[in-house]
């Protein structure tokens, strides 16, 4: 399955990282995160570093196909885009309204799943946000 085709945050931690990270997920609404340019782990401003503006989900993908780039991976989720940050295991959530995401699968020719995501908007103990 490459990047590009929609899977739950379940089935990605499960593959990438840990099932047990679930609860620690921060999420932000995507809109909210392109007004301010903050995110929790920093990845709108990084991303900025980088001369990508990011305007809409799909610019989260535009460092995927970069082979230079091992760091920072994206993927379609039912509510939005998942970010991990590899180095760290972080993982961020940027949520999309349910009619965003849908169009944008189409457009993108994926299709979008039903989520039983139990993530919830608590920081994780650890406080590894923004690193």
């Amino acid at each position: 399955m490459d990047r590009h085709e929609t899977e739950t945050l379940e089935q990605l931690l499960a593959r990438f990282s840990s099932i047990e990270k679930l609860p620690d997920v921060q999420r932000i609404k995507f809109d909210e995160a392109v007004r301010t340019g903050q995110d929790p782990l920093s990845i709108v401003r990084y991303f900025a570093t980088l001369g990508i503006a990011v305007r809409e989900p799909a610019d989260l993908f535009r460092h995927n196909d970069d082979p230079d780039e091992e760091e920072i991976n994206a993927f379609w989720i039912p509510e939005g885009v998942a970010v991990s940050v590899e180095s760290d295991d972080l993982w961020l959530v940027f949520e999309v309204d349910s009619a965003g995401v849908s169009e944008l699968a189409k457009a993108d020719g994926t299709e979008t799943a039903t989520s039983a995501s139990t993530a919830s908007n608590t920081p994780s103990p650890a406080g590894g946000a923004g690193r």
